[in-house]
């Protein structure tokens, strides 16, 4: 009897993990966003994963997501990556909506994409086909520059006015 339970447990615990390779998904939760964030994966077949994040003060965040394509050992094809406000209900709620999309494989993908964002919870899915004898890897990294506030841009033209001012001031002298 009990190697008969054990059987069950195994033949359970085999077909989940053959359904999570079929479904091949990963959500990783990055929380606030920090100066510089990055997530990798190894991945095989076709796959979706999501990177959660947190933006608390406005911020044009700079991303880019490289596949490293090697000789068929290690490919990714058709990958792409998107930038996505996930409003209040987090990731494939209702109120998601997409930023802006980008592709990458072995061959593109050392762009950086840029986007001024509000404060707010938004996410990053990469998808593809890692279809390499070893499946495919992908690194995805994403950046925060502040945004500046418009007092900045206030104090930037009072400044230049003073310059002005105190130039134009020693030429009539």
């Amino acid at each position: 009897m009990m190697t008969l339970n054990f059987a069950k447990s195994a033949v359970a615990a085999a077909v989940l993990g053959l359904g999570s390779l079929a479904a091949n998904a990963s959500t990783i939760f990055w929380g606030e966003h920090d100066a510089v964030e990055f997530g990798g994966l190894v991945v095989a077949g076709n796959f979706t994963d999501y990177f959660t994040f947190t933006l608390t003060p406005p911020a044009t965040v700079t991303s880019t997501t490289v596949a490293s394509n090697n000789l068929n050992f290690l490919n990714i094809v058709g990958g792409q990556y998107s930038l996505w406000n996930s409003g209040s209900d987090g990731v494939g709620g209702d109120a998601d909506t997409l930023v802006t999309t980008f592709n990458f494989d072995g061959t593109t993908g050392s762009t950086f994409n840029s986007a001024v964002l509000n404060a707010g919870n938004y996410f990053y899915k990469v998808e593809g086909n890692a279809n390499g004898i070893a499946g495919g890897i992908y690194v995805i990294t994403s950046t925060l520059a502040p945004v500046p506030e418009p007092t900045t841009y206030a104090l930037l033209l009072a400044g230049l006015g003073v310059v002005g001012f105190v130039a134009r001031r020693r030429k009539s002298v």
